[in-house]
């Protein structure tokens, strides 16, 4: 990683984005309980589903976004 500056390196960016998914993952039950209720949710949002009790969802705006710095970061290294 010779001549690259620290603040550019491909780790430090993947770990701001997942230090950013995790407050995201953290602060998501919260926001929920502000909608009244999860059908009306746009399904490009939230996805997901009731488990004996317990919601699982998530985003496919999220995970769309993901695979395509995932992709971008993938192909950058060459």
């Amino acid at each position: 990683m010779e001549g690259q500056p620290e603040f550019l390196s491909s780790t430090l960016i993947l770990g701001l984005i997942l230090i950013i998914a995790g407050i995201l993952l953290i602060i998501a039950p919260l926001l929920l309980r502000v909608f009244e209720g999860l059908d009306r949710v746009h399904p490009l949002i939230l996805v997901g589903f009731r488990l004996d009790g317990v919601f699982i969802g998530t985003s496919p705006i999220i995970v769309i976004a993901l695979l395509i710095i995932y992709i971008l970061l993938r192909f950058s290294r060459g």
